[in-house]
């Protein structure tokens, strides 16, 4: 099984996402052996350990790499979170989410002194999916300035009050606090931005209420409509382009 795995290691490393059925190929013609599939998986596996580390393990090193970003980043927000209800056969508590806001990357978002976060969420991959939540601004140039991030389970109402209440604290927002939040519409989002920021503007991304709204209004004219909808900067204006989709056949 190692020689094997020390076979296809260049292979993994130049694709990682390589199908096993695909490595039995290469192996096959490369070489005319016929490798059952079952054993493809295993050395791939053990491929995939020897090139990144072994997952589980790095899990274990998460309190250690904390305290090594709080050292480098003096003032920063680290906050992990286990699940309340651990294994009995396990010796260690189980993971449940962990959220970063640097000190640094807050004092100039304050100092840009915008008032608008983008909050989405995106799919991680590998042997312990989740998602990583983020919180972004625009900084003096108009461009993508990170505020803080988490890495949590599944994309839930509970995550995301989790999250938005920590971004809460170190924004330092009161109840009448109004920032502006812009998202995709996410189920477990929208009550939850109402409870945590009850006097925000939340607002949705135009690009996804595009992609859905395209299966019934497809085409290049509904799409340049839309956006010239949301350019508008007075009321006035809005209704009027509003009109001019209302009555586009």
């Amino acid at each position: 099984m190692s020689s094997i795995a020390i076979e296809i290691q260049p292979m993994i490393e130049s694709n990682p996402e390589m199908p096993i059925h695909a490595i039995q190929s290469q192996l096959l013609r490369k070489h005319q052996l016929e490798i059952s599939l079952r054993k493809v998986f295993r050395a791939k596996r053990i491929t995939t350990t020897r090139i990144y580390g072994d997952y589980q393990e790095q899990y274990g090193l998460l309190r250690s790499y904390c305290d090594e970003l709080l050292k480098a980043n003096p003032g920063s927000t680290i906050k992990i979170d286990m699940e309340p209800c651990g294994n009995p056969g396990s010796p260690t508590r189980q993971f449940r989410r962990i959220y970063v806001w640097f000190a640094s990357m807050m004092r100039g978002f304050k100092m840009i002194g915008r008032p608008l976060l983008d909050v989405d969420g995106c799919l991680m991959k590998g042997p312990f999916p989740g998602q990583i939540l983020s919180a972004v601004g625009i900084d003096g140039n108009n461009s993508i300035y990170l505020v803080c991030y988490a890495l949590v389970k599944p994309e839930t109402t509970q995550s995301w009050k989790w999250f938005l209440q920590l971004l809460r604290d170190n924004l330092g927002c009161m109840d009448e606090s109004c920032f502006t939040f812009i998202s995709d519409r996410q189920k477990g989002l929208i009550p939850t931005m109402l409870t945590v920021y009850p006097n925000g503007e939340h607002r949705f991304c135009l690009r996804h209420i595009h992609e859905n709204m395209k299966s019934k209004w497809c085409g290049d004219v509904y799409k340049n409509l839309l956006w010239s909808v949301g350019r508008k900067t007075s009321i006035p204006y809005f209704n009027k382009a509003m009109e001019e989709i209302k009555t586009t056949e």
